[in-house]
């Protein structure tokens, strides 16, 4: 985070995250202007290269277990939250989020603080971590049945790409690979604002 002038995302990825989610996501808030740390929560003495779920490596900033649990404390020396934290899906992915108490800290600390965004098996990140009960959400339908009971689960377009947000959770969800590229135009949305969001979708070619 070099510049202290730009809005923050922290997108966590493991093994077996899906690429596309992790990187198109990653892309579209680097063009927005934000500040992007991806963040490994592998739990190894250095970086090293995440397999995805296709077999296409991303080489992280960090290691989660090296960055400092934000607080709310009005101090210089104290970290600071992250504007959004984004859970990308694939499910071994998601899986080994879901069982990471560290991850359960991160979302907890930002739950309701700052934007949370998971797509695909993401949300079921948010469920173990024990934030945002009965928020609006969508995934990937395959992960549905782990999720209803919990969230108030939106299925209002079954097989069309959407995005669910719920504000009163500062929450913003998604389905899946195809998804991605409106979840993640509607995290630059609620950080940037809609002009931004004008502004990076010509050059991707991206339709209205």
């Amino acid at each position: 985070m070099s510049d202290s002038k730009k809005k923050t995302a922290l997108v966590l990825i493991a093994d077996g995250t899906e690429e596309m989610e992790a990187v198109i996501t990653i892309d579209v808030l680097v063009r927005a202007g934000l500040d992007v740390t991806v963040a490994s929560i592998k739990p190894e003495a250095s970086v090293q290269p995440v397999k995805c779920s296709r077999g296409v490596k991303i080489v992280p900033d960090t290691l989660l277990s090296s960055l400092a649990v934000p607080t709310t404390a009005d101090d210089e020396h104290s970290p600071k939250l992250f504007n959004v934290l984004v859970i990308p899906g694939g499910g071994p992915g998601a899986q080994a989020m879901a069982a990471s108490p560290l991850v359960h800290e991160w979302v907890q600390s930002h739950y309701k603080k700052s934007l949370l965004a998971a797509v695909c098996a993401g949300p079921t990140v948010l469920k173990a971590s024990n934030v945002a009960k009965g928020a609006k959400v969508t995934s990937h339908p395959s992960v549905r049945t782990e999720l209803e009971g919990y969230f108030a689960y939106q299925d209002n377009y079954i097989g069309k790409s959407i995005v669910v947000q719920d504000k009163d959770h500062r929450l913003i969800t998604s389905r899946g690979p195809g998804s991605t590229f409106e979840f993640a135009l509607a995290i630059v949305e609620q950080l940037q604002g809609a002009k931004t969001v004008d502004e990076i979708r010509g050059p991707m070619m991206f339709p209205q």
